[in-house]
C-alpha cells in the first residue's frame, strides 16, 4: 500500500430489511460514503487505513484476498 494519501474505511450496518434487522455490509467504506450512499450506521472501532486509490467511485473498499498475511 502506498501511504501517500491514506483514508479511513469502516464496517457498517445497513437497514435494507428494516430497523429491526440491521445487516453488516460485506465491505468497508469511508464514513462519508456510508452516510451519503448507503444511509448506514458506522461500526465504530472498525476503522482501517487504506490508500485512496484502493477505493471505488462510491468510496467502497473491498479487500482482495491474496492468501498471504503477516506472520506473527
Amino acid at each position: 500500500m502506498d501511504e501517500s494519501n491514506p483514508v479511513k474505511v469502516f464496517n457498517f450496518w445497513t437497514f435494507d430489511k428494516g430497523v429491526e434487522t440491521p445487516t453488516l455490509a460485506p465491505f468497508k467504506a469511508t464514513r462519508e460514503a456510508i452516510l451519503r450512499t448507503w444511509h448506514g450506521k458506522v461500526a465504530e472501532g472498525t476503522e482501517q487505513g487504506v490508500d485512496e486509490s484502493e477505493l471505488d467511485t462510491n468510496g467502497r473498499y473491498r479487500r482482495v484476498a491474496s492468501g498471504w498475511g503477516e506472520l506473527a
